[in-house]
């Protein structure tokens, strides 16, 4: 039995989208793959209706063990040139596998490898799929983080070569825990407001401020209270046994001291009553945040 060999040459193609104006739609997307198939003596096998051949995308884990993203087998028809095509479909659940890992195209017939190629750039179709650089943090609306995301809500996330990115990006395999948070710049603004350290949370605070009450009383000095009596037997001339009848020979009206006090001042202690929520929040409208992949 002669052996096949086959010259390949990779295109990329946008099979089908919801909307062609954004890739953010895509739903699938196919690797053209077109070959010549030749055999031992470099003779070009020309008008097979059948030529039956495996095709594998894979990327390679720590222990450098082949792991599977997508394996398809076809017969595959050749012309007279023995020149055939084929595509390979790959469904919008398979972009982020293949968009973040070292990937690899193998061909073969049996136990015979035709080829086993690293894809040099990743298809650039799918690697445009969601448009954003990985570590991307979005407001979404949805339950559930579409394919390629993750929500950002503490849990732990798979340590493989798809999301390697994202490990070292985060420094672990763990989403940042976002539920209830605003997301603020790092660093400090040119009006000296400071935000937090990259990656890290900024607690709440309320900024200093004075609440305008004067709670202080006037202070006075040392003084006396006088105390005039307008009848009396003041000199003992006259009047009655309560001697409280006028003594017409002195004048009319008396006076009475009454100690004096030193300075002194007046406290008042208290609080302002309690009034408010748990903490201090601008309106808002909630959402779940998602990072990419």
């Amino acid at each position: 039995m002669k052996k096949t060999y086959l010259l390949f040459y990779i295109f990329i193609a946008v099979l089908s989208t919801v909307n062609l104006n954004a890739q953010a739609n895509v739903q699938s997307t196919g690797i053209s793959i077109q070959g010549i198939a030749r055999d031992e003596n470099n003779s070009a096998l020309a008008n097979i209706d059948q030529l039956g051949l495996q095709f594998k995308i894979f990327y390679l884990n720590a222990s450098n063990t082949e792991v599977d993203i997508l394996n398809q087998s076809a017969n595959v028809k050749t012309d007279n040139f023995g020149v055939f095509s084929y595509v390979m479909t790959i469904d919008k659940s398979l972009f982020t596998a293949i968009s973040n890992s070292q990937a690899y195209l193998k061909v073969t017939q049996g136990s015979t490898v035709f080829s086993n190629e690293k894809l040099q750039a990743v298809p650039y179709a799918i690697q445009a799929q969601n448009g954003v650089p990985s570590g991307t943090i979005m407001a979404y609306i949805g339950a559930t983080a579409p394919e390629g995301w993750l929500l950002c809500n503490g849990a732990v996330f798979n340590d493989n070569p798809y999301n390697a990115q994202l490990k070292s990006l985060l420094g672990s395999t763990t989403t940042p825990n976002l539920n209830g948070m605003f997301l603020r710049g790092t660093g400090t603004a040119g009006t000296g407001q400071s935000g937090p350290a990259l990656k890290s949370v900024q607690q709440d605070e309320i900024k200093s401020h004075l609440h305008g009450i004067n709670l202080t009383t006037n202070e006075w000095g040392q003084h006396a209270h006088t105390t005039a009596f307008a009848n009396d037997d003041y000199n003992g001339v006259g009047g009655g046994s309560t001697g409280l009848e006028d003594d017409t020979s002195q004048a009319a009206n008396r006076t009475l001291a009454t100690n004096a006090t030193g300075e002194h001042s007046h406290t008042v202690v208290g609080n302002t009553a309690t009034n408010g929520a748990t903490e201090t929040r601008p309106i808002n409208y909630g959402v779940n945040y998602i990072i990419k992949i």
